[in-house]
């Protein structure tokens, strides 16, 4: 089995040059701290800045009572023209008359 020479090396240079080396080393070492540190939290900074456009996506859209397609930024639906003001346009509108009539059965 073969020492390890770069490993050795790599300690004899620490030992022989304290300054710069553990400098260097320090260095790396803060950068990379620095990096698992901010990584967590410019994810979860990105992941509220997510959230909080997603909410207000979902305010924006509306919903028609009538046929039930969700629809952003119309005054009336384009599917079945059911008019959020509340009066229709077309047919399927929430207003519109419901023809009813009673009848008996007799079983």
């Amino acid at each position: 089995r073969r020492p390890p020479w770069l490993l050795i090396g790599a300690l004899v240079a620490l030992i022989l040059l304290p300054g710069p080396t553990l400098r260097l080393l320090f260095g790396v070492a803060r950068g990379l701290s620095l990096l698992f540190l901010l990584l967590p939290l410019l994810a979860g900074v990105a992941g509220l800045a997510a959230w909080l456009w997603w909410r207000r996506l979902q305010a924006q859209v509306k919903q028609c009572p009538a046929c039930g397609i969700p629809t952003m930024n119309t005054s009336s639906c384009p599917a079945c023209g059911y008019s959020f003001a509340g009066s229709t346009q077309g047919s399927g509108g929430k207003n519109d008359p419901i023809d009813v009539q009673a009848e008996i059965l007799d079983d």
